[in-house]
């Protein structure tokens, strides 16, 4: 879809504007057949997102519904304003350009520290949806975190990141069984609805408010995949101590919500959530910088080596002989 045919379509649904006053400004962040363009009504200062996206990935197709499931269920996302889905455009909430990223270096306690407590804190409703007891209007989804999707991901890692960047990390490490152990472990576990890309980036803030983007990979998986993503997110660099405040704030909603477990239990599948994650984010980056030719993703590969090294060194110390 042009710029021309999103501006045109987004005039159809603002009548009462004056169209001559309607600017479209292609905005950066998107991307796997999407894009995203600003239309702000230069006389009133109003703005509105435009999204076209194709259908080379299905989960573009469901952003639209599991937009509505979440606004139903009360997840905090942008509201859709106006939709044509058979051609592949929405005209969605402007939510500004401050993610949680932007806070990076801010003030810990009075900046940085509120707000991933409410990102945790709108993440956690999402949570609560369980694959046990999945509600009546709940739509398609991505397939679930099983056994499958894990090795996917370890694979991805293999492929992608170790042996373009790993020269001693040989595939015999591959077939190393604390991998599978890890594959296994994790698929065993009772699963609720995960956000499935939840780093600073895809948590945005207006007016005061949080909010979620970029939900389209939504599935059932760990609640604790999400929070490695998060905390252990390569893009921000959190301290030791600002990390530990958040794992326990986030333990701390599981509590006061009944989730029977005790913290050493909770803390394990966290750090196997972050080694299985970062492995993800590794291959990722790879995969971006060497195939799609983003080689700006190359630079997030050391602090998302530094983070697996320091999660992996005392459950899995396989990864530290494979990240020289």
């Amino acid at each position: 879809m042009t710029s021309e045919q999103v501006l045109s379509l987004t005039q159809s649904f603002l009548p009462d504007i004056n169209q001559e006053s309607l600017n479209l400004v292609v905005i950066e962040k998107g991307g796997s057949g999407r894009l995203f363009y600003r239309v702000t009504d230069a006389d009133s200062g109003r703005s509105w997102v435009a999204m076209a996206y194709t259908r080379d990935r299905p989960d573009n197709a469901r952003f639209a519904s599991i937009t509505d499931f979440l606004l139903n269920h009360g997840v905090a996302v942008p509201e859709i304003l106006a939709r044509k889905e058979e051609i592949g455009y929405l005209l969605v909430q402007d939510l500004g350009s401050i993610d949680l990223g932007n806070y990076a270096g801010a003030d810990w306690e009075t900046v940085q520290k509120p707000s991933y407590l409410q990102a945790l804190k709108t993440v956690f409703a999402l949570h609560q949806i369980t694959e046990d007891s999945q509600p009546a209007d709940l739509p398609e989804l991505e397939f679930c975190f099983d056994a499958d999707l894990y090795q996917w991901e370890q694979d991805y890692f293999f492929n992608h990141y170790v042996t373009k960047f790993e020269p001693k990390g040989t595939d015999s490490f591959r077939s190393d069984p604390v991998f599978s152990g890890i594959r296994d472990h994790l698929s065993d576990l009772p699963r609720s609805l995960v956000h499935r890309d939840f780093q600073s980036t895809n948590v945005m803030f207006k007016n005061g408010s949080c909010y979620l983007i970029d939900y389209q990979g939504m599935r059932f998986g760990l609640p604790e995949y999400d929070v490695a993503s998060l905390i252990y997110d390569p893009y921000v660099n959190l301290s030791e101590e600002q990390r530990d405040e958040l794992i326990n704030y986030y333990f701390r909603l599981k509590q006061d919500a009944g989730h029977p477990e005790t913290f050493e239990e909770y803390i394990k599948r966290l750090n196997t959530c972050a080694i299985q994650r970062l492995m993800q984010a590794l291959g990722a980056y790879g995969f971006l910088g060497n195939e799609k030719g983003k080689k700006e993703f190359f630079r997030f590969i050391e602090p998302a080596k530094d983070r697996l090294r320091h999660v992996a060194a005392s459950e899995c110390e396989v990864i530290n002989r494979i990240l020289m």
